[in-house]
C-alpha cells in the first residue's frame, strides 16, 4: 500500500517529493478524476 511504501522510504531516509496518479489515457469519467484525486490527496496528507 501506499503507506507502507512511505514507511520504508523514511527507514531507507529517501525524501519522496510530490505524489501523482494515472486514470488511463482514454478515460473520460469524470467521477474517476474525482477519485483519484482524493486518493492522492490522502497520500499527500500521509506526509
Amino acid at each position: 500500500t501506499s503507506r507502507l511504501l512511505l514507511e520504508r522510504a523514511k527507514d531507507l531516509d529517501i525524501d519522496v517529493i510530490g505524489v501523482s496518479f494515472h486514470v488511463g489515457s482514454g478515460c473520460t469519467d469524470p467521477e474517476t478524476f474525482v477519485q483519484a484525486i482524493s486518493d492522492a490527496r490522502c497520500v499527500f496528507d500521509m506526509g
